[in-house]
């Protein structure tokens, strides 16, 4: 049967369908992974990476890419999350403050400062989990890296923002539109921002077209992470864990063989022991019945 039939891999309907499956399972574990909310920064990594590699390779293996970011990146992760949080909550209650206290003189002047930071604030979020998730940095450098390129590369990041607004207006005006794009368009959104993330590192020279060694070095990263060797090493330490499962499973066919060859020998020493105390008394019974015959005949 052709690839390219009705139900064949490669046609395109199919591709499309399971494409949109992995969409939808990448965003369901994202709430799920979310709920805690102290998890929200392994889950943004976790789901980075996932739709990178999806979008790569096209192979399935959702849970597993998952499950495997998020526990590689949760502790730097989580303390990013963390340091992002802290400093949301502060120019949270700094804009609430200067709103409540609009009579106050400079108010206004004070309230514009406070828009700016949350826009940079903003700004540095866009980037910080991807650049956990692409590079092995310090978490310092990582908080610094994210700033510098959303600073240096403006219209991406507004780009990128008015995108988010226009997603966050549209669910916050409709709880029917709210809904579809939270259960069904996370998925897609979140994969199409990871799409254009990576076009952005690519085309800026962040990462090499073949997913090679940093070119650029304006900023300071340190090491990218290899995402083909990691895979190449999980498939060892699976075929090492598959041999040695089945050496042992070997090891005990062979030990219970011997046992069972053992316990065969052992059998047959018994019957042997057995027939020749069988003869030995045979021989008694026979020379007694000689002895009382010659006593008959004399």
């Amino acid at each position: 049967m052709s690839n390219y039939g009705t139900f064949g891999e490669n046609n395109p309907v199919w591709k499309a369908i399971n494409r949109y499956a992995d969409m939808l399972l990448t965003g369901v574990l994202f709430v799920i992974t979310c709920l805690p909310v102290v998890t929200i920064g392994a889950s943004l990594c976790a789901f980075y990476y996932t739709a990178m590699d999806s979008l790569r390779k096209e192979d399935g293996y959702i849970f597993k890419r998952y499950f495997s970011s998020f526990g590689k990146n949760f502790k730097k992760a989580t303390i990013l999350w963390l340091i992002m949080l802290a400093i949301a909550a502060v120019l949270g209650l700094d804009v609430y403050f200067w709103l409540v206290n609009s009579q106050v003189q400079f108010s206004g002047v004070m309230l514009g400062i406070s828009g700016i930071l949350c826009f940079l604030w903003f700004m540095t979020f866009m980037f910080v989990f991807p650049l956990q998730t692409r590079f092995e940095n310090s978490i310092g450098k990582t908080l610094q890296n994210a700033f510098m390129i959303g600073l240096g590369r403006l219209p991406f990041t507004v780009g990128v923002l008015v995108l988010l607004g226009i997603i966050g207006f549209l669910c916050a005006s409709s709880i029917v539109i709210g809904a579809i794009v939270f259960f069904l368009g996370i998925g897609v959104v979140g994969y199409l921002l990871v799409y254009n993330y990576e076009r952005f590192f690519k085309k800026c020279g962040y990462i090499a077209e073949d997913d090679g060694k940093i070119k650029n070095d304006d900023y300071d990263f340190e090491v990218e992470v290899d995402y083909d060797e990691l895979h190449r090493q999980e498939a060892e330490a699976q075929q090492a864990e598959t041999e040695a499962a089945g050496q042992q499973s070997e090891s005990g066919a062979a030990g219970e063989a011997a046992g069972q060859q053992s316990e065969t020998e052992a059998a047959g020493e018994i019957a042997e022991q057995q027939s020749e105390t069988g003869a030995v008394g045979e021989a008694a019974e026979q020379q007694s019945e000689s002895e009382e015959n010659a006593e008959t005949q004399e």
